[in-house]
């Protein structure tokens, strides 16, 4: 491949690298049954003698098109296959295609006949594969936006302005898109193109738990609650809820008390979440939107399912909790909640370890314990866990100003 490298035109815009310069830690990957066609797929095309029945209903044209939502580890993958089966890598110069977007569309047919030309040179003497991968993700820059790499390639490709065989010239091309409705505009002419059109699935809540849950088998040492965070990261991806984990646990380190204290980071990462201090790769916009459809088909649904008193009840618990959310909203400035919790450790600390413990369990709450969370209402800003650490905090403060006073 050191060929293709020394030609200006090629290196300009793309590089090939060997698999020894990749580092990839197949324990990082979260396998999904598409990887599996994938994986299936780049076997059939390394295979030097492919199967004579395949070859009697279709001969492979070694080219794939991928569908994946932001923050898959689909790049991390291909990575891994190129490393187990030690075949070269190719893709994208970044800097030097979103520094002159123009000369890089412009040379897309002189990068193809030197593709094939070159190839063709050594497809009798070098027996050997190459990964081409093409990530659209790179033309999600501003100096692209009326440009669409996709249709030109299959476009060109179907007037005979880019056209080679990848199989032939020894490439397996991995075409990665983020953009539904643009493959929805090319499907009269994709399989002229593609062998495979391959659509990847956002993670479900089940892969979702796995995902957390093989974090929490290889990281012993951190606790968090499972079940909230996935309820909480509905439509994420892989690398967005394990990126989210590693702030979570940077963040709970910084507190020195806290870390001190415990090692569950579950409030820490749903404040990251709520407070919108972490955001996921998908687009806010398109979840709002899915968002607002599902409100209002459940709002359908549930006229027509729930009898009216059974409605009504569900209604009033749905404004308890959104009176509850209203307080967690009303955050205060630290100093003055310090302030607050230490008022409430020395007057009434037992009382209060004794409330929010009944809240930790879901327990019944007495009517002289109600009039305690009327006094002191900033506790609920919190889940319980949080809130304990806090007034056991302000106990520890309080107990050392009497004793330097000397009560």
């Amino acid at each position: 491949m050191s060929g293709l490298n020394n030609v200006p035109e090629f290196s300009k815009y793309f590089r090939a690298v060997s698999p020894s310069e990749i580092n990839i830690n197949k324990e990082d990957i979260f396998y999904r049954d598409k990887y599996n066609d994938i994986i299936n797929y780049i076997k059939l095309i390394l295979t030097k003698n492919q199967d004579i029945t395949l070859k009697g209903y279709i001969e492979p044209k070694g080219a794939i098109l991928i569908n994946v939502n932001p923050g898959t580890d689909i790049l991390d993958f291909l990575r891994l296959i190129s490393i187990n089966y030690y075949i070269d890598f190719i893709e994208f110069n970044k800097k030097d295609v979103i520094k002159t977007p123009d000369d890089f569309f412009k040379s897309l047919n002189s990068i193809s006949r030197l593709l094939r030309d070159n190839l063709e040179e050594k497809a009798d003497t070098i027996n050997e594969k190459r990964l081409f991968l093409i990530d659209q993700k790179l033309f999600h820059n501003q100096n692209f936006k009326e440009k669409n790499l996709l249709d030109i390639f299959i476009r060109a490709q179907h007037t005979n302005k880019i056209s080679f065989n990848c199989n032939e010239l020894g490439i397996i091309l991995v075409w990665i898109n983020y953009n539904l409705q643009e493959i929805k505009g090319l499907l009269n002419n994709l399989y002229n193109t593609f062998d495979l059109f391959i659509k990847i699935n956002m993670l479900n809540k089940i892969e979702r738990e796995t995902v957390l849950r093989d974090f929490l088998e290889n990281n012993p040492k951190v606790v968090f609650d499972i079940s909230a965070i996935v309820n909480n990261t509905e439509n994420w991806e892989v690398k967005d809820i394990k990126q989210l984990l590693k702030v979570g646990i940077l963040r709970h380190f910084l507190n020195y008390e806290l870390n001190n204290t415990s090692n569950e980071i579950t409030d820490s990462l749903l404040n990251l979440i709520k407070s919108g201090e972490y955001l996921p790769s998908i687009s806010t916009k398109s979840l709002e939107i899915t968002n607002v459809k599902d409100i209002r088909e459940e709002g359908v649904e549930s006229e027509n399912v729930y009898p009216k008193k059974v409605k009504e009840s569900v209604d009033q618990i749905k404004n308890i909790d959104n009176f509850v959310d209203d307080i967690r909203e009303m955050r205060i400035s630290e100093f003055m909640l310090n302030q607050l919790y230490e008022n409430a450790a020395s007057k009434n600390y037992n009382e209060l370890i004794i409330i929010i413990d009944k809240l930790n369990k879901n327990d019944p709450l007495e009517e002289n314990d109600r009039k305690l969370l009327a006094k002191y209402p900033f506790i609920l800003n919190d889940s319980p866990n949080m809130t304990q650490i806090n007034l056991e905090k302000a106990k520890k403060r309080v107990d050392r100003i009497k004793q330097a006073f000397g009560k």
